[in-house]
């Protein structure tokens, strides 16, 4: 059918192009049914579509929704602006007369840009996981309040340590007394050197607690024990003043 004016059924005139109805209708007055003349308003050119303000619109916020979604930190504001996105390039394309390309590009990026923002949040939190915590391992390093090397002052009264010099050079003077031997009681500087001759000694805390109290030292270390009685006796009494006596 040609362009021209025609009854569209609700008995007005109403204008088609040729290929569709427009939305200018005659007026009442001095037009004749089925008479072809121009319509009173000016009515859109064939093939020229309505500007699509909507798919554009929707293109944009796609585009913005995509880049705050790829950002973990704002990946939920992101998932709103691509559902606002979506809904809008939706609406553009069924909007009548409009150009479709906006809109299908911004629907398509809308769903694009939401896969790739839930790729990036998940690569990222499993980035961020915490690593396995390796078990304490034990140092070497004794601690400085636990552990303490003796040193060369000796402390008074009896420890579960090692004897003072002290104790050594009483418990010396007592076993030489068991064996009969007296004569070092005249020299005052003897069993204080014995005591702290047996103290700087290699022999263990526990030989020398024994041999303070009378009792024999560890079967390991009774020669060892005696060789330090000897060599003790010598140190302290180099003359021999007191053997002759």
């Amino acid at each position: 059918m040609q362009a021209g004016w025609y009854d569209d059924g609700s008995g007005r005139q109403r204008w088609w192009d040729g290929e569709r109805w427009t939305d200018d209708f005659a007026p009442v007055q001095g037009v004749a049914s089925g008479v072809a003349a121009s319509p009173v308003t000016s009515s859109p050119a064939a093939g020229v579509g309505v500007s699509p303000v909507l798919g554009f619109v929707g293109l944009g916020l796609a585009v913005l929704g995509t880049v705050l979604a790829c950002i973990p930190a704002v990946f939920g504001v992101g998932v709103v602006v691509l559902l606002a996105g979506f809904v809008v390039s939706l609406v553009g394309l069924f909007r009548k007369g409009a150009v479709k390309w906006p809109s299908i590009v911004g629907m398509v990026l809308a769903v694009v840009g939401g896969a790739i923002g839930t790729i990036v949040l998940v690569i990222s939190l499993l980035a961020n996981l915490p690593g396995p915590v390796d078990p304490a391992i034990p140092t070497d390093t004794p601690s400085t309040t636990s552990t303490e090397q003796p040193t060369d002052t000796p402390t008074t009264g009896t420890s579960a340590g090692r004897p003072s010099p002290e104790e050594l050079a009483a418990g010396s003077k007592e076993t030489l007394h068991a064996g009969g031997v007296t004569s070092y009681d005249d020299m005052p500087d003897f069993y204080p050197c014995m005591g702290q001759f047996l103290y700087a000694s290699d022999l263990s805390d526990e030989t020398l607690r024994l041999l303070i109290s009378g009792e024999d030292p560890l079967p390991s270390e009774r020669e060892a024990a005696r060789q330090a009685i000897e060599d003790g006796i010598d140190t302290c009494d180099p003359s021999g003043e007191g053997a002759q006596g």
